[in-house]
């Protein structure tokens, strides 16, 4: 084959995902980013016209075998462990099982490569891949601190097998594609990666679903503000204390009431999340905030967008992100965001021009940036200005392009 012929030949990739299936919405179980990020790169793909399976673990009884997203990309269930959904830590026990299943099946469904989501899939496809010679790309989504560091400066492995496990993938596998500069240094700095081996594909933003409000609903909005309603602050995501919500809901409540603004908790707790969120509720009762705080539990996406769009501020104040699609989301959507100056977050969010990075989870300095912003009308249409202008040079198409050559150099090298 020429170079020409292999650089438009379609692709069979199979990119396995144990934990989490790509039909959840991002918010709920344990899905999050990493499945907007999976989900939106396949459907691509798919369009480009490669043929991409997504294959995971049944999670339930309902769902076929097979399911078909559109033409050339489709869902693969695996019967692995308890067709039931799974605290996240549990699927430690299921790598080998897995690993079984995925040989199994690409035995007789042939791949060009394989793409592991998070190290649980990596372990899985790392000997499979391995014994029928197909190329392996790991990404992790998440990277886990040692077990003496702190929440504030990274995830805890809720698995024993995680750290080293990561590690071995970043030293085995054949490709490292990490979603920032910020999470390449991490696999370089804390797993001993190769910096030959590992390249960084910037996530996407779909615009048109995430956008700004009408300019008839935004004077709306305004008028209704000046006559005593209430700006919003929104905070999104899975209900899971990496995502520090309690720092939004004590950062919201550090404002005096008359000049509070409401605020709205999207997302869901992960399975073995309920003790959080109950804490978020209790927090928010013993603020006196029970008037002015919506739950609105895990939202579809074109819902979470109307929510987005409508809000005044969009706060992240997450102990660690790799990028942090929320806080590009609410750029595309033209709202300023207050983020944790951390990890992938730094890339995000251009400090003091679509939003503000603070290096501190202290209340009283959330307090003051939010009152700062909702306070200066002009401050904030420049960031919501220049939020959305940057939003718009990023897109699912270009992030997807960027994976391609990847793909295409690693099967050419």
């Amino acid at each position: 084959m020429d170079q020409s012929s292999f650089e438009s030949a379609a692709l069979d990739i199979a990119v396995v995902v144990l934990h989490t299936s790509p039909l959840d919405e991002p918010g709920t179980k344990d899905a999050g980013g990493m499945n907007v990020v999976v989900r939106a790169q396949a459907e691509e793909l798919a369009r480009l016209g490669h043929r991409v399976q997504l294959i995971t673990r049944r999670s339930s009884p309902e769902p076929p075998a097979t399911v078909e997203l559109a033409p050339g990309l489709t869902v693969v269930h695996l019967d692995v462990g308890p067709p039931r959904l799974l605290a996240k830590g549990e699927h430690e026990a299921l790598i080998e099982p897995f690993g079984d299943a995925l040989r199994a099946h690409l035995a007789e469904h042939r791949a060009d490569l394989i793409h592991a989501e998070h190290w649980y899939s990596g372990l899985a496809a790392l000997p499979v891949a391995r014994e029928l010679g197909i190329p392996l790309v790991q990404s992790y989504h998440s990277i886990a601190a040692e077990s003496s560091t702190p929440l504030t400066e990274g995830e805890r492995a809720e698995a024993p097998g995680r750290l080293a496990g990561e590690r071995r993938l970043a030293h085995e596998a054949d490709l490292v594609v990490t979603v920032s500069e910020a999470e390449r240094a991490t696999v370089l700095d804390r797993l001993g990666g190769d910096p030959a081996r590992v390249r960084v594909v910037e996530p996407g933003v779909d615009t048109r679903v995430f956008r700004p409000c009408v300019d008839s609903v935004r004077a709306e909005n305004a008028e209704w503000i000046e006559h005593g309603g209430r700006p919003e602050a929104l905070v999104a995501g899975r209900l899971d204390p990496l995502k520090g919500f309690d720092i939004a809901i004590a950062a919201v409540a550090a404002i005096p009431s008359e000049r509070r603004p409401s605020l709205r908790i999207v997302g869901a707790p992960p399975p073995d999340g309920d003790a959080y969120a109950r804490s978020l509720h209790e927090a928010v009762a013993a603020a006196g905030m029970l008037a002015t705080t919506s739950f609105d539990g895990a939202l579809p996406r074109h819902v979470l967008a109307e929510r987005m769009r409508c809000a005044t501020l969009v706060l992240v104040p997450s102990h660690s992100e790799t990028f942090g699609l929320v806080a590009l989301e609410a750029a595309a959507s033209g709202v300023p965001v207050i983020a944790r100056a951390m990890g992938g977050l730094r890339e995000a969010v251009h400090d003091g021009e679509t939003g503000v990075l603070l290096e501190t989870d202290e209340p009283e300095v959330w307090a003051a940036v939010i009152e700062r912003i909702l306070g200066d009308d002009a401050l904030r249409e420049r960031l919501s200005a220049e939020a959305r202008r940057s939003a718009l040079q990023r897109s699912w198409v270009a992030s997807t392009r960027s994976l391609l050559r990847v793909y295409r150099e690693l099967l050419a090298g």
